[in-house]
């Protein structure tokens, strides 16, 4: 069955079907992802949808009352970023602070693989 089939196009253009449909490719992608993480014995992490990212510093962790249309966090430590780039580095440590890298497990992928530039490329 095809998405022509389906119709997919017309019924996400549908005011009220468009976001069933979108959550449902979402929660689709996330089984896989798990489904995969399980597989090679690595640990997934999610964040909360609503999770302030890109209000609050990357620096010193103050949030900040800010539009969407303001694209610059400016904040009182003097940390002065991209909101996107703040967003992304309060994501990335908030899941080294959530997962724990099993130093064991590292070792071996890469001896099974070889460098890490090939466990990065298979992973």
């Amino acid at each position: 069955m095809c998405l022509e089939d389906l119709n997919v196009k017309g019924m996400v253009r549908n005011g009220r079907l468009a976001r069933p449909i979108s959550d449902a490719g979402f929660g689709l992608l996330r089984r896989m992802i798990e489904y995969k993480a399980e597989l090679r014995g690595v640990e997934v992490s999610f964040i909360w949808r609503f999770e302030p990212s890109s209000r609050t510093c990357s620096e010193c962790g103050q949030r900040h009352d800010m539009p969407l249309s303001v694209r610059t966090m400016k904040c009182d430590c003097g940390n002065v970023m991209d909101r996107d780039l703040n967003a992304a580095r309060n994501i990335l440590a908030r899941g080294l602070d959530t997962l724990r890298p099993d130093l064991k497990r590292t070792h071996e992928l890469r001896q099974t693989l070889g460098s890490p530039k090939a466990a990065t490329m298979t992973a």
